[in-house]
């Protein structure tokens, strides 16, 4: 080998080095368990809706969810993750730092609802084994429905949503943090236009509330 190519070699090994010391020093944001009350929207974000105790997406809400929110850490956490596990929602779990979970309701309309899970991980290879789990549960329920559909979505780093009549469920990962994103109408008495319009504004609402925290 040339002094050049022995040059060019060291130099190459150098930054590969200095690459991984920044990976190790500066890793991917997450938030933490003091987090997540902060990212869950709230009445207020929503004009006309309030809270609701329950909404069941692809995971199940904590028994205590009587205002509408939970938000899960240490042994809270690792009751509610028992119990996803019984529930084979185990995927959600590996890596978790913290959880949170929202449901509001439209004030003049009770079956008029969004919902949203936010779960947050240690790192994104975490977060992207969570947000395969969370794609691989909508897929077998959606799938068992009439005129579903699965479409690809812009949100976040990566998304897809899923589609039925009167609900629509976006799996959503934005770095190390996965949301599941949920507008369902039981009722049919809200226009297509109103409920097509928070398909839109409820997770981008979402997205920016937990941008906001990882800085």
């Amino acid at each position: 080998m040339t002094r050049r190519g022995a040059l060019v070699g060291v130099v190459a090994a150098v930054l590969a080095v200095a690459g991984l010391g920044a990976y190790l020093l500066w890793p991917a944001p997450t938030l933490n368990a003091a987090d997540m009350g902060a990212v869950l929207p709230a009445e207020r974000d929503l004009p006309g809706f309030v809270p609701y105790d329950g909404l069941t997406g692809a995971l199940s809400v904590p028994a205590g969810n009587k205002e509408g929110r939970s938000v899960l850490a240490g042994a809270g956490l690792d009751k509610q993750c028992r119990k996803w596990r019984k529930e084979g929602d185990g995927w959600a779990c590996r890596h978790l730092r913290g959880a949170g979970m929202v449901v509001l309701e439209r004030s003049e309309n009770v079956f008029f609802r969004v919902k949203s899970d936010v779960l947050a991980y240690d790192d994104e290879d975490a977060a992207e084994a969570a947000w395969d789990g969370l794609v691989a549960d909508n897929r077998d329920e959606i799938h068992k429905i009439r005129g579903a559909k699965e479409r690809s979505s812009d949100l976040g780093d990566a998304a897809l949503s899923f589609e039925a009549p009167g609900v629509t469920v976006l799996a959503i990962r934005i770095e190390t943090v996965v949301v599941e994103a949920i507008v369902w109408d039981g009722s049919d008495q809200v226009s297509e236009a109103d409920e097509d319009a928070m398909v839109e504004k409820w997770p981008a609402l979402q997205l920016s509330k937990i941008e906001k925290q990882l800085g």
